[in-house]
């Protein structure tokens, strides 16, 4: 405390004995110390300290649209992270409102639609109409295809025309092009986007949908027969696509090997169509058809007698009888039974009907880099504490080899198709090694490049450590200012009110010792501060100390 007390005894003193200009001059150079200060500590905290709506990504247009409606705004601290943007703390709305005014927001679902209702009228043209609502479906498009994983841009294009003739259709079709962010498009993406066209589109058959990769420059056709067109070659197309699926499956595999190669070549079926029909008879009847028939019948014969002629009439009116007696005759029974079985061989039917260009035969090259072998090995034996590494072994790295090659051998095996029983499997996995030789590093960039982004980037930070360098030294400069000389009544008499000390100069030729003249030229230099300056002189020299006093009080005497 007694030091704060001090400290600002001598501020109040200082002031006191400045002059008018030199309180001005000081106050002005410590506020610009203050203000530089302050300006330079906010700008260091506030650049490049938050991500842009949350650090949502952009894709590669969207960054171009965003850095340019910030250039046009005069908006220049923001800083591209990635595929992110990173802008001064605080000043997000500034940044939003400039990617606004520059129409430079990234779209989202229904942005396009949206605009083209918006955009509708009574007194517009009926075709002026439908041709936004159309672009606006594609942009669409484009929008939901553009948001799946691994495609950074799109593009739909959609297309119909009448056909003439007895009955009137239209032909449609659509193409896509899409830029991916690496590598080329998977079976399961190429789906997805066809199906996705398909149905937006009512009646566009997936067969008149070509799907194009920017990367690769590669085209791929609707699925079915008429996917392929007459100078491609339906056998290439599905050995290319085989061969990339394997190749996918078994890079992924053995991910964890870095640099390695694979390649996969497959052998199709080069049938078509193959339809196969077999039967197979019974050598034991079956009996398909059998019928019984029985029938029985009896016969007999009737035998007449009795007296010949009539009767003669009796007497009166007497009826007279003609009733005769007739004998049994001979009797005959007849009985008829009849039966049919039809018999057929028994037999079965077998039609198969094989699945047309159909893998055949898959092999698979793989090269794996030497440096993974010695990577491996110094897995394994980590160098003690404070020891150097040592040289990996050569017949351990063999053997390292032996058994990587063991196990990728044995991955790959159940990746690919199985082979006939007695085959070995292994002459269709091949495993060889590449020595990876090291490439160049870049070269630094030199000290004067780095000097000048360094200084094109902070400039503003070293000219506000400049300009407050330079107000401390003078604001010190003025401090340590010895006070004005004093006049010669004062000298003679003082001032009543302010006595002053003075010290006592010795006449010219009287000798002095070099000690006492440095601190007598210290004391004479120093603030009004006399204690203070009085116990640093005793601490450092006692005798020159009381040399001085010994002058003053002789003076006073």
């Amino acid at each position: 405390m007694d030091f704060v007390n001090q400290a600002y005894a001598q501020l109040v003193e200082l002031f006191r004995s400045m002059s008018v200009g030199s309180r001005i001059a000081s106050a002005l150079l410590l506020a610009l110390v203050v203000i530089s200060f302050a300006y330079l500590v906010r700008y260091q905290v506030t650049t490049g300290d938050e991500f842009l709506l949350g650090g949502r990504p952009f894709t590669a247009s969207e960054l171009t649209a965003i850095e340019a409606a910030f250039s046009k705004a005069g908006l220049g601290q923001s800083e591209i992270d990635g595929n992110r943007i990173r802008v001064p703390r605080g000043q997000k709305a500034v940044y939003l409102a400039a990617m606004a005014d520059g129409n430079a927001l990234p779209a989202d679902f229904y942005k396009y639609l949206d605009e083209a209702a918006a955009a509708d009228n009574p007194f517009a043209n009926s075709k002026s109409l439908e041709y936004r609502r159309a672009a606006a479906k594609q942009k669409e498009l484009a929008l939901i295809i553009q948001r799946m994983k691994g495609i950074e841009a799109a593009t739909v294009w959609y297309d119909e025309e009448d056909k003439r003739g007895l009955v009137r259709q239209k032909q449609k079709t659509a193409m896509v092009a899409v830029q991916t962010t690496s590598g080329a498009l998977d079976e399961g993406q190429l789906k997805a986007i066809r199906n996705m066209v398909a149905a937006a589109y009512a009646g566009l058959d997936r067969q008149n949908i070509t799907i194009t990769d920017m990367n690769s420059g590669l085209s791929y056709g609707g699925s079915g027969s008429g996917s392929v067109s007459e100078e491609e070659s339906v056998y290439a197309a599905h050995k290319q696509r085989f061969e990339r699926e394997w190749q996918r499956k078994i890079s992924e595999q053995l991910g964890y090997i870095p640099g390695v190669v694979v390649g996969v070549n497959v052998e199709l079926n080069p049938q078509l169509e193959h339809t196969s029909q077999a039967v197979k008879l019974d050598p034991k009847p079956v009996a398909v058809l059998s019928s019984e028939f029985s029938k029985e019948a009896t016969t007999q014969t009737p035998q007449v007698a009795g007296r010949p002629g009539a009767q003669s009439n009796g007497v009166g009116n007497s009826p007279v009888s003609l009733q005769q007696t007739a004998a049994t005759g001979p009797e005959s029974q007849t009985t008829e039974s009849r039966s049919e079985t039809r018999n057929a061989p028994g037999h079965e039917t077998i039609r198969t009907q094989q699945a047309p260009l159909v893998p055949k035969k898959v092999t698979a090259s793989i090269d794996v880099p030497a440096s993974y072998y010695t990577a491996v090995w110094k897995r394994r034996n980590p160098p003690a504490d404070g020891q150097p590494p040592k040289p990996p072994d050569p017949g351990e790295l063999a053997k390292i080899e032996t058994e990587t090659k063991k196990q990728i051998e044995d991955k790959v095996r159940n990746l690919l198709p199985d082979v006939p029983q007695g085959t070995n499997p292994y002459p269709h996995i091949v495993v060889n090694t590449y020595t990876d030789l090291p490439t160049d590093a870049p070269p630094p960039p030199s000290l004067a490049d780095t000097a000048g982004t360094w200084l094109a980037a902070n400039w503003q930070t070293i000219a506000l450590i400049g300009v407050g360098l330079m107000s401390l030294v003078m604001l010190r400069s003025m401090v340590r200012t010895p006070p004005a000389a004093p006049s010669p009544a004062q000298t003679a008499g003082g001032d009543a009110g302010h006595p002053r000390l003075s010290i006592h100069e010795p006449p010219a030729d009287e000798e002095e010792p070099e000690a006492t003249k440095v601190l007598r030229r210290r004391f004479a230099a120093s603030g009004p501060d006399l204690k203070s300056e009085l116990q640093e002189i005793v601490k450092e020299n006692p005798d020159a100390a009381a040399t001085i006093l010994r002058a003053w009080i002789g003076d006073a005497a």
